[in-house]
């Protein structure tokens, strides 16, 4: 059975195998560069034997120059390609830091709205718990004037309670069937 990994692990693992390259390929050119030194060493000590053993040393004095000239060349050249990886790897380790800055800017940021909503939901909470001093309540009906008012008795008479069980934002309202009218 064929698991496809989601996505985002596709890319890590893509970037990953791709910064590894990067710095493998820098460290092979570096250590080119480091074997050009011994191969210049061993040169140049066969065209000394070969300068002093020799009867033509014009010729071999010409050749010298030529393979020096070239030698400084291909140093040259090494030096460049070591420093362009070198270059390529600071850009993408530079890469790497601002996706973590931005990575890391994006959860303060969460972190930010998370604060700020928990304080925004803590004061509501307060608010909705908050001691509401009870009075009490004389209410003049129209056209009663001699009928008593009654109270049901199943009505609480805790106002924080009756807010609590209203949903949370809506405003009290007072029904007719709280009181009886005789």
């Amino acid at each position: 059975m064929d698991v496809e990994l989601p996505i985002s692990n596709n890319l890590a693992t893509t970037f990953d195998e791709v910064s590894l390259e990067r710095s493998k390929s820098f460290v092979i050119a570096l250590q080119e560069l480091k074997n050009l030194r011994p191969q210049l060493y061993s040169a140049a000590e066969y065209c000394e034997k070969s300068y002093i053993h020799s009867e033509q040393k014009q010729m071999v004095l010409d050749n010298l120059k030529d393979y020096a000239v070239q030698a400084l060349v291909n140093a040259v050249d090494h030096l460049g390609t070591v420093a362009y990886k070198l270059t390529d790897l600071i850009e993408q380790q530079i890469l790497e830091v601002s996706a973590m800055e931005l990575q890391a800017s994006c959860l303060h940021q969460q972190l930010h709205t998370c604060q700020v909503y928990t304080g925004k939901e803590g004061l509501r909470q307060h608010q909705v718990f908050a001691f509401i001093p009870k009075h009490h309540k004389h209410y003049i009906l129209p056209n009663s004037v001699n009928k008593k008012v009654h109270f049901s008795p199943l009505v609480r008479t805790d106002s924080r309670q009756k807010y609590f069980e209203a949903s949370c934002l809506q405003p009290f309202v007072l029904h007719q069937s709280l009181f009886h009218v005789t």
